[in-house]
């Protein structure tokens, strides 16, 4: 394997989800170059304005993120991070298109190995898109963010520089021979 390759290869594979970060301050040149590699992931049509349906929300304000945090132990995290971005599907630009949570999900994963290029940790929270249970919370987080009808909230990505004291579990995964199939599934 090539060093440029390898070296790809690395970023994915030792990548983890930081949720402790220093209070320091991500220049907003690096922000816009994570969000270009965003905005550059594969998204459903042709490869035209019209067919992008994934837009942005930069959040530094400590009250919307306060607020975003809701009631959730496990979200309290999100108050200190230097930065946030909500992730969001325009249903709007390319109404024929349904899978837009897909295209969203596939930019947040190139802004998230940006991130990582960069030394900043990133961490990927729920919107309840399927969550039933979690209307009122989906409602408030909409809310919070002045979101139209046709403006669709997929995920918040938490942003900030890594706490090196932060402990972080080694990820344990599945064998390749447990979760890859040819040409069909076989048990």
């Amino acid at each position: 394997m090539n060093q440029v390759n390898s070296e790809i290869i690395n970023l994915i594979t030792n990548r983890r989800s930081h949720r402790k970060y220093v209070n320091k301050k991500i220049p907003k040149d690096i922000i816009e170059t994570i969000i270009n590699c965003g905005r550059n992931a594969p998204f459903g049509g042709k490869p035209k304005p019209d067919c992008q349906v994934t837009e942005y929300i930069v959040i530094e304000d400590q009250k919307i993120k306060e607020q975003l945090a809701l009631q959730y132990e496990d979200r309290q995290f999100i108050k200190d991070a230097p930065i946030i971005i909500a992730v969001l599907a325009n249903k709007d630009n390319d109404p024929k298109y349904k899978e837009y949570i897909l295209s969203s999900a596939l930019s947040i994963e190139n802004m998230i190995l940006a991130a990582e290029s960069f030394g900043i940790g990133a961490c990927v929270l729920s919107c309840f898109l399927y969550h039933e249970k979690h209307v009122e919370d989906k409602r408030i987080s909409r809310e919070i963010l002045n979101l139209p009808d046709n403006i669709e909230l997929v995920a918040l990505l938490s942003l900030g520089y890594k706490d090196d004291g932060e402990e972080i579990p080694d990820k344990e995964l599945r064998t390749y021979k447990e979760t890859v199939h040819f040409n069909t599934y076989d048990n």
